[in-house]
């Protein structure tokens, strides 16, 4: 091999896949990466977020989609994940142009490694055919725990891959799941602003501004219309008022839950759109068809389903969740600003799919249920059920202290694992957090991708 040829290998061809504002992040470290000689690509779905560096391929709006009003049957497991169609009210039909698109762009640029989310359409035909071509396709994620920290995931999984290799000991593992069970570690995901920026509502019109125009000029499949957003908006406003005025009839209920023998279930919510659930969860992520079955399970056997919202509810609080829960006797709803802790530790069992609750009740020795075959479902102490109606024989199980939970050396292996598989860096919004990207925060975050680039050579 030359000398030119042993250069040249060292450099790799990085195609970064466009997801709106994460798309800024991704510039940020592209730039610096760029710097050390490595050849920087972008896929593009939607313009208004296109790079002003590196080679740009901006995939064209599909044009022949009239009288097409449904996702073909070949992409079913798109539609089923897809927020544009779970939410937002696309069709599908656009699914063959893009997925056209994207085979011609990743067979002419052959990159060596790709980083995008696993939450839009696009970056989900994209990861198909990353990994029928055997391309690396990574997903910069935000851990939960240990918090502050940055994960890459492979494809559309949680797989971690990489990590810093850092070790935790067992002390510092200890004191750090005791906090987690005091409940004085919070994922940064869920912390509000410490300080908000002067400008932020000058950003926010921005962001608006921004959005709208991208689906003036054609993007249709992911943003919704105005005024579709203003009709979805106005339709969690009264799905979470009745919400709020059931849990108020139930106050009564739950109290007496806590204070009594009676056996019950709890279910938190998980916030939707979120590639958490609606991408990693499928098929489990349409939530009130779960408490729907669950709660029928637990009526047969005389237990409860208590149902704690997100605190920051988006379109997962809807009116068909008002009317399963309304509808079902055995299902009580708690208000929105019930603190997990007044929950959390009188629960004899926790239902999830992808929720932080989850790792919580690992780290606490609790119950838990899991739907899925995602890589949380096999975390030690987790109890993985292949759908909603196997609850209520888990709880029974439960009650009789039969099911295995992670005990306190599985727990403390499970977080140093989680530690040295993770990187000392993070990912910000550009919106609401303008001043997170500064110099420190952007040269750990590049070191953290380098080094996973290296695993590739």
């Amino acid at each position: 091999m030359t000398l030119l040829e042993e250069i040249k290998r060292d450099f790799l061809k990085l195609l970064f896949v466009e997801n709106r504002y994460a798309t800024w992040v991704y510039a940020a470290v592209a730039q610096q990466l760029e710097k050390l000689g490595h050849q920087i690509h972008w896929l593009v779905q939607n313009p208004v977020f296109k790079p002003a560096f590196g080679c740009v391929h901006i995939m064209p709006f599909p044009s022949n989609l009239t009288g097409k009003v449904n996702a073909p049957v070949e992409y079913e497991w798109l539609a089923r994940t897809d927020r544009g169609v779970l939410h937002f009210g696309a069709t599908g039909a656009h699914y063959p142009h893009y997925d056209e698109q994207v085979r011609e762009h990743l067979q002419r640029i052959k990159p060596d490694v790709i980083f995008g989310e696993a939450t839009e359409f696009h970056e989900l035909l994209v990861i198909r055919h990353a990994k029928a071509m055997s391309i690396r396709y990574l997903s910069p994620n935000v851990t939960r725990y240990p918090a502050d920290r940055l994960a890459f995931f492979a494809y559309d999984t949680l797989q971690p891959v990489g990590g810093d290799g850092s070790q935790l000991s067992d002390a510092e593992s200890d004191r750090m799941l005791e906090e987690i069970r005091q409940r004085r570690v919070v994922p940064s995901y869920m912390r509000p602003n410490v300080s908000t920026p002067r400008n932020l509502p000058l950003s926010k019109l921005a962001d608006k501004i921004r959005i709208t125009w991208g689906w003036l000029c054609g993007e249709r499949y992911i943003t919704p219309s105005p005024l579709r957003k203003l009709a979805l908006n106005a339709a969690q406003k009264k799905a979470r008022a009745q919400w709020e005025a059931q849990a108020a009839a139930q106050i009564g209920p739950w109290t007496d839950l806590k204070t009594s023998k009676t056996p019950w279930v709890l279910y938190a919510l998980q916030m939707q759109p979120e590639g958490n659930i609606d991408v990693w969860g499928s098929p489990w992520n349409d939530q009130a068809e779960i408490i729907r079955r669950a709660a029928a399970s637990l009526a047969a056997v005389g237990a409860t389903l208590v149902v704690k919202p997100n605190p920051k509810s988006k379109y997962e609080m809807n009116e068909r969740l008002s009317q399963v829960v309304c509808s079902t006797p055995n299902v009580v709803a708690l208000p929105h600003a019930t603190p997990m802790a007044e929950v959390f530790p009188f629960a004899p069992l926790v239902l999830s799919v992808t929720g932080t609750i989850l790792m919580e009740c690992i780290f606490s020795g609790k119950p838990v249920a899991c739907l899925g075959k995602h890589a949380m479902a096999h975390y030690p102490g987790v109890t993985q059920i292949s759908k909603p109606e196997f609850v209520a024989e888990v709880l029974q199980s439960a009650e009789r202290g039969l099911l295995a939970v992670a005990t306190a050396e599985e727990a403390r292996n499970l977080l140093q694992k989680l530690h040295s598989s993770s990187y000392s860096a993070a990912i910000w919004d550009p919106v609401t957090k303008p001043d997170f990207g500064n110099i420190i925060v952007v040269e750990s975050l590049t070191t953290a991708f380098h080094s996973v680039i290296e695993l590739h050579k």
